[in-house]
């Protein structure tokens, strides 16, 4: 994951302070390049390059063009490439993919971005016209933070490298806090900082010396193609593809194999095409638990890998520690985030980076981009057809478990006609009762009980949460419009972020072939019975993948919940930290959380961990992981 930055001086040129300015960034961003940096300064503008060579272009930008009257840096890896050099009529099918940024900008300008497909960040120096572009990928898998300032624009890859510039405010963001808290991603341009911010996914940004334009470039939309008859062909090729993109400019490729569906037919599609191209074994990482454990995924790893020869890492997870290297896990991050699993990920990032893989295959984003279909059984209940619902109902509760009436009945709840939820409404509290009730005192308990009132008023958080953390019903009752409402929304973003920073400090890119464009807006448009069928999510997936992945595979019903692990490891392995950051330090996360909650949550954990409830977890997680990273950035700055 190479790193970009760079300094606009918006108020006269002053070439000694930018040109240190930027070296000063490029040696925060040392481990995003391991191959190399450099930068490039006119009046008024430095742009810098921190170089992990992942696409087997030369050298590390920024990159010229017109007698210097354009300049670039990009972290980018462009999917359409035949199509660029086609319609900027480039014969030189080996011209790097920052030099196709440069002329696309200069055929299109700043509708560049439409055209382009692939992940990227980047900035383009104008200097005709004395203004700098940004833009950034439509799913935001490569990161850009900025700070704006009137005399000064700068830009990065990491916040960090931002921090340490003469000017710039370490305030902390009770805004993001609260966010995080309420584990709720709803602002794409908050960061941890107040005086930070990150462009949003499928947005641009242009910088001249009197204003920033924000713009969005794209939506997300269902494909306008005409689908071939066979759905689950036309997904077999656009994944292909996609994967084939994610294989492109480095030898040193492998690929992360959970035994999971999505890892799996990742990892089988791409040995393969390295099969076809007389290419060496597809080096796949995998964490393994006891055999036996509920955690156990290795018979799904194994039937993987005797199908395809792959060349396995297998990583086991042992005696796991949640908050071992948290400290550095959190300078990492530059900030709190919302992924409790983070620190066994980084395992297979240090593995895959020690074995000088630069380049790892990740099947995160399967239930997003493909879907479970879920919303297709609102559509079933909104249009009345309760014998398919029935049907539907019954095979999902087969597969993953669950009560068949009770689920029923909360259709016929929403949906059904007055008359039958008198008559049923009884019958179903029974049976709802019976099934699912919950423990006393969990009733009535949600993501406000853990937050400082003070706090959420502050922040207006109850009213963030109205906007962004509920699926509105007239949404949730049509399978297109909540599927596109999953896609687009604040945790996809935040989730490459987080993944991003791990796996750039072990010298690897993380690449996502689920997040493609195409077949994203292939998937948006599938009608729901294509997305969910008998019982089955991302059918379409399941059945493209008939004599790629292995049956058990294929059509495997669990699916691993890993929250007993985390349990464990916070119970068993860091009680006496837990105890001097929720009891002993408790007055430093005072302010943000509702102290005897965050208590009762976690004596409840202690007394009885095997029947730990989600919130509980969450309550303990966020608290200790807020109170670690406050005590490391108190010396930074006061909240605002």
């Amino acid at each position: 994951m190479s790193g970009v930055a760079g300094i606009l001086l918006r108020q006269g040129p002053a070439p000694a302070e930018a040109a240190s300015g930027i070296q000063q960034m490029l040696a925060r961003m040392r481990h995003r390049g391991p191959d190399g940096s450099s930068w490039w300064l006119d009046s008024g503008i430095a742009l810098g390059h921190a170089w992990l060579n992942t696409t087997d272009e030369a050298g590390p930008g920024p990159l010229t063009m017109a007698g210097g009257k354009l300049a670039i840096t990009a972290d980018c890896r462009l999917d359409n490439r035949d199509e660029l050099l086609a319609r900027l009529g480039i014969r030189d099918s080996s011209v790097a993919d920052a030099v196709l940024l440069m002329r696309a900008y200069l055929r299109w300008g700043e509708a560049c971005p439409v055209h382009l497909q692939g992940d990227f960040a980047f900035a383009v120096w104008d200097a005709e016209r004395q203004l700098l572009f940004c833009a950034r990928d439509h799913f935001g898998v490569k990161p850009f933070y900025y700070h704006a300032a009137e005399r000064r624009f700068a830009f990065a890859s990491e916040i960090g490298p931002m921090l340490d510039l003469d000017g710039v405010d370490a305030r902390l963001s009770e805004h993001r806090i609260s966010g995080f808290l309420a584990g709720l991603a709803d602002d794409p341009q908050s960061t941890p900082y107040s005086d930070i911010f990150a462009l949003p996914a499928r947005h641009s940004l242009t910088v001249s010396a009197q204003r920033l334009v924000l713009r969005r470039y794209w939506q997300i939309e269902p494909s306008q193609r005409v689908p071939r008859s066979d759905a689950a062909e036309e997904f077999a090729h656009l994944f292909s593809q996609a994967v084939r993109n994610r294989m492109r400019g480095s030898p040193s490729i492998g690929a992360m194999l959970s035994g999971g569906l999505d890892s799996s037919s990742i990892a089988c599609v791409a040995g393969l095409q390295n099969a076809a191209g007389r290419k060496p074994k597809l080096p796949t990482f995998s964490l393994v638990f006891d055999r036996g454990s509920s955690m156990d995924e290795r018979s799904f790893i194994d039937a993987v890998l005797d199908q395809q020869k792959a060349d396995p890492t297998l990583i086991p997870v042992g005696n796991y520690a949640p908050f071992a290297e948290f400290e550095r896990v959190l300078e990492e991050q530059e900030g709190t985030f919302l992924a409790p699993g983070l620190t066994l990920t980084r395992g297979i990032y240090r593995t895959a980076g020690a074995k000088g893989i630069k380049v790892l295959l990740d099947g995160h984003g399967g239930d997003e981009v493909v879907s479970q279909g879920h919303g297709h059984l609102h559509e079933l209940a909104n249009g009345g057809r309760w014998l398919d619902l029935w049907r539907e109902v019954r095979s999902a509760s087969n597969t993953y478990g669950g009560s068949t009436l009770g689920l029923y009945f909360q259709f016929l709840t929403i949906y059904g006609p007055a008359w039958r939820i008198a008559r049923l409404r009884q019958l179903g509290n029974r049976a709802l009762n019976r099934i699912r009730r919950p423990a006393k005192s969990q009733r009535g308990r949600s993501w406000r009980d853990l937050i400082n009132p003070d706090l959420a008023r502050r922040t207006e958080l109850i009213d963030r949460f109205h906007r962004a953390g509920y699926m509105p019903p007239s949404i949730q009752a049509s399978d297109a419009l909540s599927h596109r409402w999953i896609l687009s929304n604040g945790y996809v973003p935040h989730s490459f972020e987080v993944l991003d920073k791990a796996a750039a400090n072990f010298g690897v890119e993380p690449r996502y072939p689920f997040w493609d464009k195409p077949l994203v807006e292939f998937c948006l448009g599938l009608p729901g019975e294509r997305k969910l069928s008998h019982g089955f999510g991302r059918y379409v997936l399941r059945q493209a993948m008939e004599g790629i992945l292995p049956a058990a595979v294929q059509w495997r019903r669990d699916k691993i919940d890993f929250t007993a692990n985390l349990v464990n490891g916070m119970v068993r392995n860091h009680r006496d930290l837990l105890e001097q950051l929720l009891v002993g330090d408790a007055g430093r996360i005072a302010p943000y959380v509702n102290l005897p909650e965050v208590n009762a949550a976690y004596a409840r954990l202690l007394r009885q961990p095997d029947q730990a409830v989600p919130l509980d977890v969450q309550y303990v997680w966020r608290s200790a992981s807020l109170s670690l990273w406050l005590r490391q950035v108190q010396h930074g700055g006061s909240p605002a």
